[in-house]
């Protein structure tokens, strides 16, 4: 049984040293992890679908965890999201939408169900709003606490679906290959997202708001500057014709994945 049970973690995890092989690859030399599986050379590393579901894992469990932090006056953050909270102090009164949003908001930053009143006036704001946002609205304000748990257990699901279509798209610019060549190039520029992304919300556990938000934009230049020298090392290229590249890449995905957050929304918002 102890046997068993060593040879389990170790196939599970990775600690029999290809887990730190494959991060050292990961985080210091971009594209070179993904350029290793295409050549063959894949004993010293982990897997890339269980390289993904443990970056993935390690990210959600700490940007659920993290604790809300004020950059500025009225902003708060979940999950790496700044999410803005107007406090409409000695200003004119917020429009529908806009308390509708509030409500909703406080109720998920202070873990608590609206009290009576704020829900029939949210509810009333909510009578004319477009009829198709009415249901995502009215889960909001009824359920808040339960519509971001939804959020929370729908978002891996719906990043994992996409993985492949971003890989379509990478197909789209870069012809003459394999498509499970671009899958792995997106599963480990996307596992390398996620620890980085995952580094920043451990800042917030300083509770220091400026150390955080200097993470946060480190992390906004280290992404974009790691996917590009990932692209040139895997796919090879000059820099301008790499960075014309990924913008049509960006630009389409952004397209595609916002129209997906949308459904998810919505879905999460009928789901029972």
């Amino acid at each position: 049984m102890r046997e068993l049970a060593v040879d389990a973690v170790s196939e599970f995890s990775g600690w029999d040293g290809r887990l730190a092989s494959t991060l050292r690859a990961l985080l210091q030399h971009p594209g070179v992890l993904t350029h290793e599986f295409l050549e063959g050379r894949r004993a010293r590393y982990i897997s890339p679908l269980r390289l993904y579901l443990t970056a993935s894992l390690v990210y959600f469990l700490i940007a659920a965890a993290a604790p809300n932090l004020r950059f500025r006056a009225g902003n708060t953050s979940f999950g790496g999201i700044n999410v803005g909270v107007s406090t409409n102090a000695g200003k004119a009164p917020a429009p529908g939408p806009e308390r509708v949003a509030n409500a909703a908001q406080s109720a998920i930053d202070q873990q608590r169900p609206l009290s009576q009143a704020e829900r029939d006036a949210a509810l009333k704001d909510i009578t004319r709003a477009p009829a198709v946002m009415q249901p995502l609205l009215r889960r909001a304000v009824i359920d808040p606490i339960g519509f971001k748990r939804g959020l929370i257990q729908t978002m891996p699901k719906m990043l994992f679906v996409l993985l492949p279509i971003f890989a379509g798209i990478v197909a789209l610019f870069y012809r003459g290959r394999k498509y499970p060549e671009h899958l792995y190039f997106a599963i480990h520029l996307h596992a390398f997202i996620f620890l980085a992304l995952a580094l920043t919300e451990l800042l917030k556990f300083t509770r220091v708001s400026a150390l955080a938000a200097v993470g946060g934009i480190l992390a906004a230049i280290w992404v974009p500057i790691y996917a590009t020298v990932a692209f040139r090392r895997v796919y090879g290229g000059s820099l301008m014709k790499t960075i014309a590249k990924e913008v049509g890449i960006g630009a389409i995905y952004t397209v595609v994945s916002g129209i997906a957050f949308v459904v998810m929304i919505y879905w999460v918002s009928i789901a029972t």
